[in-house]
């Protein structure tokens, strides 16, 4: 119950202190897959601004340069050159009395046979080495079971995410995971599992999913859960927490619940 708690205190939080901004809420955000690549965005505001785009770190591209709510844009990215394929950019608004206001940082993903540039990309391969450690670590967990509070270690891995357009997460996403819990009988435990994701407007995500599990020595249950993605790392990385019940197929009362933390990425990950 207090998890609980915790949970609708930080929604609450977070939609109080962005009150004051302006709220995008994306329609399309994706690149084209037909040659020459376009960049094709658009987005409705909470008000009636005037918009930029600022694509890749690069200069401020104008989008809408009247007021209005709904806008559209597509950027022919021939004389562009990436050396990754998950593009950040960020949209300007201006409004009536000439404030300005920056959207949060959104990521859109490059076709995967895009020729990339690497050629002026120091330490890539470095940074990749760095991702893909701090992708590695394992989640931190809380398992309750009767009256016992146990530790647990998990890892989860999204093996296909299937995109839909206009999303900077997949719609969804098929993952296997490998969990340990000290002290509990079974120890270990391994899941496959589908994860459906719900973007919202005051934090990055909701996600509804179901688990297959088993430790292949006899113990061979379900376990239902919903995550919270609170915020996005390096526009990689989305650190979330995780509800999930745990039950046995064949003996209702091996039954436990968990709390986690941990970061999202489908970097790893076969898209669709």
């Amino acid at each position: 119950m207090n998890f609980f708690r915790l949970l609708t205190f930080i929604i609450i939080l977070t939609t109080t202190l962005r009150s004051q901004e302006i709220e995008v809420f994306l329609i399309d955000s994706y690149i084209t897959i037909e040659k020459p690549h376009s960049f094709v965005l658009s987005f409705y505001t909470s008000e009636e601004v005037k918009s930029k785009l600022k694509f890749n770190g690069e200069e401020e591209i104008e989008i809408s340069s009247e007021l209005t709510d709904l806008h559209n844009y597509k950027l022919d990215l021939s004389e562009h050159k990436f050396d990754s394929l998950y593009i950040p950019f960020k949209i300007l608004m201006e409004r009536e009395n000439g404030e300005v206001v920056e959207s949060e940082v959104f990521e859109t993903t490059l076709p995967q046979d895009y020729n990339l540039n690497l050629e002026n990309a120091p330490g890539f391969i470095t940074v990749c080495c760095f991702g893909g450690v701090i992708f590695g670590i394992p989640s931190p967990a809380v398992v309750f079971q009767d009256d016992n509070q146990l530790f647990g270690l998990s890892k989860e891995v999204p093996l296909f995410s299937f995109f839909a357009k206009g999303f900077n997460y997949p719609a969804g996403y098929i993952s296997i995971e490998y969990s340990y819990v000290d002290g509990f009988d079974p120890e270990s435990f391994f899941r496959v599992g589908y994860k459906h994701i719900i973007q919202t407007p005051f934090i990055e995500y909701i996600s509804p999913g179901i688990n297959i599990a088993t430790n292949f020595q006899g113990f061979n249950g379900i376990s239902p859960e919903i995550s919270v993605g609170f915020v996005t790392i390096q526009n990689v990385f989305t650190l979330y927490s995780k509800y999930r019940y745990n039950t046995n197929f064949d003996e209702s009362a091996v039954s436990f619940h968990e709390i986690s933390f941990g970061l999202y990425s489908n970097f790893f990950s076969i898209n669709f």
